[in-house]
Formats: C-alpha cells, sequence, structure tokens
C-alpha cells in the first residue's frame, strides 16, 4: 500500500479555498489515481495557513496571529498580555507587514498605555524594560514565528524594501537612528560576546516579522524561529514521511520571489533526508528545471486555473504511484 503526505498552503490560489479544503481536494484525487493509497494531510504555512495548521495544538499554548495587512501590532500585544497569568509558551506570528509599527502596538498592547513612539528612543527603551521585566515575571517563553527572514534594520528591512520587493525610497533616517539607540544592548542583563548583527535584535534575521514585533521580542527575552522549521517540529514533519513514498507539496504560485518567503523547503529538505520525490501542485510555475532541482522539486503540476485540485491529485498519482 502507498503512503503519500500531502502538504503546503492554498492561500491565495485558485480556486479560492482554505488550505484544509484544498489539501482534500487533491487527497481525493490521489485516491482516486491510485490502489488504495494512504493519503494523510498536513497544512504547512504561513498567514491563516498557520492557524490551521496548529489548529490541534492550542490546548497546549497560545498562537497570535499578525495579519500581513495589520497597520499595527497592538491586538497581538493585547492577546500575550492576557496570556501571562497562564504562563506557558507563547508564539507569535507575523510577515513582511506593508505598515511596519516597528513593534510599537505591540509593546502599548502588551503594557496597556497609548502612543509608544519609536522614534523617540528613551520612551521606548524604558517601555522594553517594562516589558522584559513582565514576561521575566511571567515566566512566559514568548516565541516569534517568523514567516520573513527580513530584519528591523539593515539595507535589507522591512523598513528598506517592501514586500513585493521594491525599494522604499522614502527612508527616515531619525527612525532608523531612534530603533538603533532603543534596541541596543537588549535584553538589558544579557551577557554579550559578540559584536554584529546578530546581538542587535533589530538587526537577527526575521526581526522584522509582523511590522518589527520580532524585534520586540527578541528584545524582552523572547526569541525568533522562522516559521517552517518551527512547524517542522511542532507537527513532527519528520515522522509524518517516514514510511512515505511521495510528497505532494502544494504552493499557489511557483515564483522565486514569492519563494523567498514561503515554507517549501523546510517540506523539500525534510522529504530529501528521506530520499522523497516532491511533487509541486500549483496555479502556475515559472521556475526553470535548475530553479526546480534547487528548490527540491521532481515535478511540478500546473492547473492554470482550470484543472481542478482533485483532477490534479488524481493525475500526479498515476504519474508518480504506479
Amino acid at each position: 500500500m502507498k503512503r503519500v503526505v500531502v502538504a503546503g498552503r492554498w492561500d491565495g490560489g485558485a480556486p479560492v479555498l482554505p488550505t484544509g479544503e484544498a489539501l482534500d481536494a487533491i487527497r481525493r484525487g490521489v485516491v482516486a489515481g491510485a490502489s488504495q493509497p494512504t493519503v494523510l494531510t498536513v497544512p504547512f504555512g504561513t498567514g491563516p495557513t498557520f492557524d490551521e495548521a496548529v489548529a490541534d495544538l492550542r490546548s497546549h499554548a497560545l498562537f497570535v496571529r499578525v495579519p500581513t495587512r495589520a497597520s499595527s501590532s497592538r491586538e497581538a500585544g493585547e492577546r500575550v498580555a492576557d496570556s501571562l497569568r497562564n504562563g506557558g509558551t507563547v508564539f507569535v506570528e507575523g510577515g513582511h507587514n506593508s505598515s511596519p509599527d516597528c513593534g510599537a502596538g505591540f509593546l502599548e498592547g502588551l503594557l496597556d498605555v497609548p502612543g509608544i513612539d519609536p522614534r523617540h528612543p528613551e520612551a521606548f527603551a524604558d517601555a522594553l524594560t517594562l516589558a522584559q521585566s513582565l514576561v521575566a515575571e511571567a515566566g512566559v517563553d514568548l516565541v516569534c514565528a517568523a514567516s520573513t527572514a527580513r530584519p528591523l534594520l539593515g539595507l535589507d528591512s522591512v523598513l528598506a524594501v517592501a514586500p513585493d520587493l521594491e525599494p522604499i525610497e522614502a527612508q527616515d533616517t531619525a527612525l532608523t537612528a531612534a530603533l538603533t539607540q532603543a534596541f541596543a544592548h537588549r535584553p538589558l542583563g544579557r551577557h554579550q560576546l559578540l559584536d554584529g548583527a546578530d546581538v542587535h535584535p533589530a538587526r537577527q534575521r526575521g526581526s522584522g516579522a509582523g511590522g518589527g514585533l520580532g524585534a520586540v521580542i527578541a528584545a524582552i527575552g523572547g526569541r525568533i524561529v522562522a516559521t517552517g522549521d518551527l512547524l517542522s517540529s511542532l507537527l513532527g514533519l519528520e515522522e509524518m514521511l517516514d514510511g512515505a513514498d511521495v510528497v505532494i507539496v502544494a504552493e499557489p504560485e511557483l515564483a522565486s520571489p514569492l519563494l523567498a518567503e514561503s515554507t517549501l523547503d523546510c517540506v523539500t529538505r525534510a522529504a530529501a533526508t528521506h530520499a522523497l520525490p516532491v511533487v509541486a501542485i500549483t496555479r502556475r510555475s515559472s521556475l526553470s528545471h535548475f530553479e526546480k532541482a534547487e528548490w527540491g522539486l521532481h515535478g511540478v503540476f500546473e492547473t492554470e486555473g482550470s484543472v481542478t485540485l482533485e483532477d490534479a491529485g488524481c493525475r500526479v498519482a498515476r504519474t508518480w504511484l504506479r
């Protein structure tokens, strides 16, 4: 009996479906195209798919998401503040927002105060100090699930590059200088052994997630983990792939700029450790043969918006599960 794992995301794809429904349609196609296969579906991705991926884990930890279109991260801070009395682990997911608030909203919600201005480094630093004490006293393991690798500060930061990868021409140098000062030597009490980007919270990879709340979480004693790596650990992706015959990964569009912010590589990397073939189902792909190999893909099926996901799953099964 063949075993198939269908993983990935379908946010923004065509047809417009929640990821779970899209993966289930592919599953039905695989069942129709192969002889009694065992098919496991795994929502795996950022944004709304992240919510679906962790749905069964919410009794063990708090999961908060900052939508990429949100202009403020205050609501996320408020939800984290409400959870502090319970301790445990809190995960806050966020990507490359078009209107980063530099984590000020998150601090406002966490501390229940108005109007923290990131352009005033002394006030911002004081807020970071209070937040660090609050989190430490609560004994909470605060984690930023970074769905972008971009930092808050730097030439490739969320303040310098828009989500569409176009450069942001109007740079607020006063803001950058204030943030550099406010985040310096954070979290307080940390023994700095090295100099450079890795010890400055606002220059860490992923610190620009959620509009900059990644930097705030790192500065107040939390940690930043790439969303794909986090989901791999929480869901036990390696164990799911053990004994599988093929992996089908769903991704709405296979294009290099978009894939840079995806979790596709986490799935293909895990599959590679088990020497499993990976076939992508996508609406369209602009990847060259070389790029497909770089991303660990052995095959790509494009629906072009005219082939149903169920039919796509069926065709993939007939090709790869003979």
